[in-house]
């Protein structure tokens, strides 16, 4: 009788473990993790189940997960592209109120030919590179927003207009440009550059050739050949040897060193984040579609 009983609590705790065992290999099953066992019988009390996590990396035809790209979205919106053969804008800051060569945040200032209803909004900025394909042709100019004013008052031959924000000091010079409105979306899924794709790196705006992860870069691709979201390795310089030998001229190609991803198109050049870094990258590095062969 005694005997009956330890047989039946015996069933009793293997028929409890059971579901436990089954639930943890479900478990591992699902989120791709290894798991192992020790050599006990699943009724044995003394049995541990040992979960080993792994990282897994996807290849880059696998992601397609979207990228946030908000940690950005300020700097994105203070670089814009003004095509080539367009009129640039005629209007700029003549000084501040009262003859003060720096203005801020909240000062009043005085420019020309600025037209336009009251409280329109324009924003303030300083010519950056301008941009050449490998050709010699202009494909446009950077221009780096330092702030966002409103219009006060359009008069001839100034008008006034008051500083809503601005990182920067403004001063004299500064070109005054109606904003165009476009805000970056928080995240971008991505996707692949066509086969044979290929383009160059030709500024980071504001800033040296020198380029790092998380930085905005300027690219020759224009709209007409690519879209947000899509992604290019960043390849090195190719390397020019002569074969002592035959006395040919080899080339051989740089290696990869990064990754961007396409952000906003222009009508012959784009904006770029850079997302991934392994070496060095700078301005007239070249990109190439990844998945070409």
């Amino acid at each position: 009788m005694k005997r009956q009983g330890m047989n039946a609590r015996s069933r009793r705790a293997e028929q409890g473990w059971q579901p436990m065992v089954l639930m943890v290999a479900m478990v591992s099953a699902l989120m791709g993790l290894p798991c192992s066992a020790g050599a006990a019988s699943v009724g044995d009390q003394d049995s541990i189940v040992t979960l080993s996590p792994r990282l897994r990396f996807l290849p880059l035809d696998e992601q397609r997960e979207p990228v946030d790209i908000s940690a950005r979205a300020q700097a994105l919106m203070d670089y814009r592209i003004v095509e080539s053969g367009r009129a640039a804008s005629r209007a700029y800051v003549v000084s501040g109120s009262e003859g003060r060569l720096i203005s801020g945040a909240g000062d009043q200032i005085l420019a020309r030919h600025v037209q336009g209803p009251p409280g329109r909004r324009f924003g303030i900025y300083t010519p950056g590179a301008v941009l050449h394909d490998e050709q010699g042709n202009t494909l446009g100019q950077v221009m780096i927003r330092q702030g966002v004013a409103r219009l006060e008052r359009s008069g001839t031959p100034l008008s006034t207009l008051i500083i809503e924000q601005s990182p920067r000091e403004v001063s004299g010079g500064a070109m005054l440009m109606a904003l165009d409105g476009w805000t970056p979306p928080r995240q971008l899924v991505p996707s692949r550059a066509p086969a044979g794709t290929r383009g160059q790196i030709l500024d980071r705006p504001g800033a040296g050739r020198i380029v790092g992860l998380r930085d905005i870069v300027v690219v020759d691709l224009g709209r007409h050949q690519v879209v947000p979201g899509m992604r290019f390795l960043v390849q090195g310089e190719a390397q020019s040897v002569t074969d002592p030998v035959t006395n040919e001229s080899l080339a051989l190609e740089g290696g990869v060193l990064g990754e961007l991803m396409i952000v906003r198109t222009f009508e012959q050049a784009s904006l770029a984040l850079v997302t991934r870094t392994g070496l060095p990258m700078a301005t007239g590095d070249r990109l190439g579609a990844p998945f070409d062969d």
